[in-house]
């Protein structure tokens, strides 16, 4: 009986320390929410005839937190900031990277921030072109992985300069029209003198960081009715165009206030030669489409209102270039007539059977076998400019247009579809429903026929798609000239193809099947996700996902984002596709199946090793999910890892340079109480 007293006597004690020690490990994980709790260095050298500087080598670097290092430099809430890379010396195989923020609201780089420039496996000179932010912040992340503890063996070098900018230099001289993004007015002064009608500058969105993608401005200038008004474009900076053409991002200007294809000026999609533009009327309109996903820095120009007595200039006549871009659509309805002239009576068909996916496509059918090519482009612009869109079939003034595209794979292979832009008309203006007639269908073939599994259409990228098997069938039935439901001007789209053995995953090392192995020695964080992510994920599919670390290692997961179809216990009678956690190769008892939607969630491994399984039956699918994972290094000798056993499904491991201890006044009480009792006993 004494014995037993004093036992319990004692096991009050370590509870109340393994409690203490837990509720440490919960509050240190509430910070897992950041990429990584990194060291930080801030900056904000200022001085208005030079620039400030930046030199990062080993020995700043060495012995950073998580091998992490954070710099913010900062300007006033009026200033932007120019930053200027001048020489980057990282290690190969990107052990060694930097990522680029400029476009922070606050000096915090969250797992979901993403990076506009990643600099790896990479040795530079001076940059030509600085990066600006589009705020008063801009960040970088330095990265290191398994970082030399020999400083000689460890060449690093980043050296910059940054310098802050007045942001009122960059302001655009117009009146923004109420409720929108980027539409301005600029008005000629009514009681000016006529040298000094007006004038000032003009802007793309964010100028000079890149602007957003998907975006429409419309800069709308208002003269006199005896003036004329002059443009001069002192920088340009569009994305490259690929092929001939101004299909995505472009500058349109119009003679006239409002867009009529017969009074277009120029059209604009690459850097020329700084020249003069002028219109022979008191207006002129300026429309800045970008509907590329790919962004650049835009363009700054500055315009002028001068009285017609101080003679017109002779409006440049646009390159032959210019009006082929401006004149398509009269191009293609002169074609379309000729056509239709030509057609027989039995070419036309009704609008249903047009739509139907089933149909012979022997016009335009483009197959992609692995055999020939792993990976690839397609788009629908050769429907726009071949026969294929001239000797189709007219209904109510549209011609139609239909391609099919089919992949064939090789097992083991499956074939991955990233689209890099998207833009079909939806029913009407803000609407998600698709029309048959219009749209990009996902197609299956059931017993002979075509069946639609799925329509896309849209502004907004589609997720990516992967085949089930070896084969994928895509078909596009749209109209020219569509009938736009959105502001964005492209339409059709443009995809990458690729045939993949990985699902999609492209980290970890691959092993039989859809098994993955994150070994700490290889690589100690990074991130790992579903098959096809941000796409769905695969049906009848079992993926494993298996992490080793060192002795002296735990296992970290930090999920992100997590959906998997399923509700309820996750089980078979529910017709669940669930995840699986282990700290075996057998199941863990300690863990529950997950399924569903939930909000971000951490687990740890109780030891070295930890495994995450993927299953999914042949019902539905979801997203999946994404998650970072971290080996941490914790104390061999820490007592949460000796009581292991007897945690709670996600056991916290404490990483704390030093552990909490029960209060000695109550380690002193608890003794005496126990001692008393004793005596009474005896």
């Amino acid at each position: 009986m004494p014995a037993a007293s004093l036992a319990l006597g004692l096991t009050v004690v370590l509870l109340a320390t393994g409690n203490g020690q837990s509720q440490q490990a919960v509050t240190n994980s509430k910070q897992s929410h950041f990429w990584l709790d990194c060291s930080c260095l801030h900056l904000s050298e200022r001085n208005a005839t030079q620039w400030g500087r930046l030199a990062i080598n080993a020995s700043h670097s060495l012995g950073a937190k998580n091998n992490c290092l954070m710099i913010f430099i900062a300007g006033m809430d009026d200033e932007l900031v120019a930053f200027q890379l001048e020489q980057l010396q990282l290690r190969a195989g990107c052990l060694d990277s930097v990522d680029i923020f400029p476009y922070l609201r606050e000096p915090v780089i969250e797992n979901a921030t993403l990076a506009a420039d990643t600099f790896c496996q990479h040795s530079r000179e001076r940059s030509a072109t600085p990066i600006y932010s589009a705020g008063r912040l801009l960040g970088l992340r330095l990265r290191f992985q398994q970082p030399p503890t020999d400083l000689a063996s460890w060449n690093l070098t980043l050296n910059a300069s940054y310098r802050f900018l007045k942001r009122e230099n960059f302001r655009t001289d117009g009146r923004l029209v109420p409720h929108s993004f980027c539409d301005f007015y600029f008005f000629a002064s009514l009681s000016g003198e006529e040298a000094n009608m007006g004038q000032g500058y003009f802007h793309s969105p964010q100028f000079p960081a890149h602007y957003p993608a998907h975006i429409k401005c419309a800069y709308k200038f208002i003269g006199r009715p005896d003036t004329h008004v002059e443009i001069l474009f002192e920088e340009l900076q569009l994305p490259p165009v690929v092929s001939g053409g101004c299909q995505l991002d472009a500058l349109t200007l119009f003679d006239a206030e409002s867009a009529h294809m017969n009074s277009v000026i120029d059209v604009i999609c690459s850097s020329r030669p700084t020249r003069r533009l002028v219109s022979t009327g008191p207006d002129l309109l300026l429309e800045f489409n970008a509907s590329s996903n790919r962004t650049a820095k835009g363009f700054r120009g500055k315009y002028k209102f001068v009285s017609n007595d101080l003679g017109v200039p002779n409006a440049s006549v646009p390159p032959p270039a210019v009006l082929e871009a401006a004149s398509v659509v009269v191009k293609q309805e002169k074609l379309q007539q000729e056509q239709a002239s030509a057609a027989k009576e039995n070419s036309l068909m009704s609008d249903v059977e047009l739509s139907k996916p089933g149909r012979s496509f022997e016009q335009c059918k483009q197959t992609f076998d692995s055999r020939v090519n792993k990976s690839g482009i397609f788009d629908s612009n050769q429907l726009l400019l071949a026969k294929h869109a001239l000797g189709g079939v007219v209904i109510g003034g549209s011609r139609v247009l239909q391609c099919r595209y089919e992949f064939e794979a090789q097992a083991p292979e499956r074939v991955q579809i990233r689209f890099h832009d998207f833009n079909v008309p939806t029913e009407h203006e803000n609407s998600t429903g698709c029309q048959p007639g219009d749209a990009l269908h996902v197609v299956t073939e059931l017993r002979g026929r075509y069946e639609t599994q799925e329509l896309l259409c849209g502004a907004f990228l589609p997720k990516p798609l992967m085949s089930s098997g070896q084969q994928l069938h895509l078909q596009f039935v749209g109209k020219y000239p569509p009938t736009m439901t959105n502001k964005v001007q492209y339409y059709g789209f443009r995809a990458e193809y690729r045939f993949l053995t990985n699902f999609g995953i492209m980290s970890g090392i691959q092993k039989e099947g859809c098994s993955f192995v994150y070994n700490s020695s290889e690589r100690i964080s990074g991130l790992f996700h579903s098959p096809n992510f941000p796409g769905y994920y695969l049906e009848n599919v079992v993926c494993n996902y298996y992490f080793y670390g060192a002795s002296d290692e735990r296992v970290v997961l930090h999920f992100t984002y997590f959906d998997i179809e399923g509700i309820g216990s996750c089980d078979h009678q529910t017709a669940s596709d669930y995840i699986e956690f282990s700290n075996f190769m057998s199941t863990d008892r300690k863990f529950s199946r997950y399924c569903g939607k939930l909000p971000d969630f951490e687990m740890r491994s109780d030891g070295r090793f930890f495994r995450v399984t993927l299953h999914s039956n042949d019902r539905f699918v979801a997203i999946g999910f994404r998650a970072l994972y971290t080996f941490e290094t914790v104390s061999v000798n820490n007592s949460i890892t000796d009581l292991r056993d007897n945690a709670s499904m996600q056991s916290f491991v404490s990483t704390a340079s030093t552990q909490p201890v029960a209060n000695v006044n109550k380690l002193i009480a608890c003794i005496l109480c126990t001692y008393k009792a004793y005596q009474s006993y005896v």
